[in-house]
């Protein structure tokens, strides 16, 4: 599903790649859509508990967290993956919220729970005088969420790091 998308991914192919005869999948799950669901939860849950362990670990400044993170993540979709891929949860919003409303409402979720992560670091980074007092760091914290979703997005159709290097360059740089 991570490869092929959600739609393009059958029953079949996920039973093949884990050596299990196709009637045992029903064993677990009642259908596909719960199997995606599940597979999307532990996705998203994974990828949460990557943002806070990086992003509100107290041994660096907020700010320099936050670089990092992306820093990181941006060397990881340059290196490893070879602009693939992409996000799991950009993927399957734009093959399938509009479509699944229960798919829709766990993604839109689990933006909203990147994106509290990244306030929560913003309001420490404001409180220590990193970030000006007047910024909106509830604004600033879904912009970022929103451009590197937008630039992984991007960087899938240009098979390019050039959607991230511009994130980096606009949001990391001013921070």
């Amino acid at each position: 599903m991570f490869v092929n998308g959600y739609n393009a991914t059958g029953i079949k192919d996920i039973t093949n790649k884990v050596g299990i005869p196709k009637g045992s999948f029903y064993n677990h799950f009642s259908s596909k859509e719960e199997f995606g669901l599940e597979v999307l939860r532990n996705y998203m849950s994974n990828g949460l508990n990557i943002h806070k362990n990086h992003l509100l670990n107290t041994s660096k400044s907020p700010t320099q967290r936050i670089r990092d993170f992306y820093e990181g993540n941006i060397q990881e979709y340059k290196k490893v993956l070879e602009f693939k891929m992409g996000c799991m949860m950009g993927n399957f919003s734009t093959e399938m919220a509009d479509v699944n409303e229960s798919f829709r409402i766990l993604l839109d979720q689990g933006f909203d729970e990147q994106e509290q992560v990244i306030i929560e670091c913003l309001k420490e980074a404001q409180s220590q005088s990193e970030i000006d007092e007047q910024t909106d760091v509830e604004l600033l914290g879904s912009s970022i969420i929103n451009g590197w979703h937008g630039a992984l997005v991007r960087m899938k159709a240009s098979a390019t790091a050039k959607p991230l290097e511009d994130f980096k360059k606009y949001f990391l740089a001013n921070l």
